[in-house]
């Protein structure tokens, strides 16, 4: 009773989306943050798809209720951890109708052709790529992955990984891979993701030993100790039998499991919303999607009570119910380390490299003093005097700093 009152009390959701994912979540920052106060959490983090879009609203709505609030995001991945040559993790895509190429022109009668120029791109220029995802069930898409900042750096890895996949593909479908995550790492905590994730995907699949190789490439690409097995329970069919594989795969590779909820929306009265969202996504009315859409209103954010009384945790598996109940008390543990201030009270400037024997100030002072000669003929004491005040202003604002 000690242990589950303990459990219940540390519980944090590590696994949700505003409504910046866009036409999939269904609540705001702000409901979701109230709601989660309501609810006792000791902690929130949200993690919306393929970006940061919401951070900054949500941590700031967190801040101002007293919940404490982690950054994240979830990533749709190109690409398999282990290789996958029957397609059971990456299925081809839906691709939207090109016309087809018109036939070159031919000679006629003496006439000249006209010539076709290829023309110049400015730098960085990428030729549109687009796909057509509607109607694209979520299991066709790539695999997901949930990456949380730990801290400052790897708020940074979030962004930089954000930005490079999104300069990489086009808009809407941005380019992440496990390469790309591997060159950006630092500071991230890994989960290996809702029932969409590789491991979860090829082992209801049938491909258990695919899924232990996807966990050990997963383990070598995240920081050291940065990796969680993922467990939800949403009281669908399949979802006690997938608990119990995952938290066996977990137990043989040494890894610890992290319990969330995935949550979609704050209130269990949302799905409706959520279902209309959805829907809109893949252009189609509410019974057409009827596919697509989730199968119940188990995806509103919960507390660890609620989470306890699910299945999992009366599994007569004593390594399931505990790989369970330790995955609840371990999301309080994991949100407490994960500290990420995106400091709103202070003003941040960019930091300019300076000869090694100037110091910020006194290079800039050069700087201005080379300016005037360049710009003033002549030199009036008027101009002297200006540059001297602006200079002073400068210096004790602290400005000049490089760091």
């Amino acid at each position: 009773m000690f242990y589950r009152w303990f459990v219940t009390q540390a519980y944090a959701e590590l696994h949700c989306h505003t409504d910046f994912s866009f036409l999939d979540g269904a609540s705001p920052a702000d409901d979701l943050v109230e709601r989660a106060v309501e609810l006792g959490l000791s902690g929130l983090a949200v993690t919306d798809h393929q970006g940061l879009y919401g951070a900054v609203r949500f941590s700031a709505a967190a801040r101002e209720a007293g919940l404490h609030a982690v950054v994240g995001m979830e990533v749709e991945l190109l690409d398999a951890a282990a290789p996958d040559p029957h397609g059971l993790v990456v299925p081809a895509r839906s691709r939207a109708r090109r016309a087809p190429a018109l036939p070159a022109p031919q000679p006629a009668a003496g006439e000249p052709i006209r010539p076709r120029v290829e023309r110049r791109r400015p730098p960085g220029h990428r030729a549109p790529r687009r796909e057509d995802l509607r109607g694209v069930r979520p299991r066709e898409l790539g695999p997901h992955l949930t990456l949380l900042a730990a801290d400052q750096a790897g708020y940074a890895s979030l962004c930089r990984l954000a930005s490079a996949a999104h300069l990489v593909g086009t808009k809407g479908v941005p380019r992440f891979t496990h390469e790309l995550l591997e060159q950006h790492r630092e500071g991230l905590v890994v989960f290996t993701g809702c029932r969409h994730g590789e491991l979860p995907r090829r082992l209801l699949a049938g491909d258990r030993e695919g899924a232990a190789r996807a966990l050990a490439r997963l383990e070598r690409t995240a920081a050291r100790g940065g990796l969680y097995v993922e467990l939800q329970h949403h009281l669908l069919p399949d979802d006690d039998w997938l608990v119990a594989e995952l938290a066996r795969l977990a137990h043989e590779a040494g890894l610890p499991t992290i319990v969330t909820n995935d949550a979609h929306y704050a209130l269990r009265s949302d799905r409706e919303l959520q279902d209309v969202l959805v829907s809109i996504r893949h252009g189609q009315d509410l019974e057409a999607a009827a596919h697509l859409r989730r199968p119940n209103a188990e995806y509103a954010l919960k507390g660890g009570l609620e989470l306890a009384a699910l299945p999992p945790g009366h599994d007569a598996d004593p390594l399931v119910r505990h790989a369970w109940l330790d995955g609840i008390k371990r999301a309080g543990e994991v949100a407490a380390r994960c500290r990420v201030d995106l400091e709103f009270e202070r003003y941040r400037f960019p930091g300019f490299p300076v000869p090694g024997a100037e110091t910020a100030f006194s290079y800039l002072e050069k700087l201005c003093h080379d300016g005037v000669r360049k710009r003033y003929h002549p030199i009036t004491p008027r101009v002297l005097k200006q540059m001297a005040h602006e200079l002073e202003v400068i210096e004790r604002t602290g400005l000049p700093s490089s760091s």
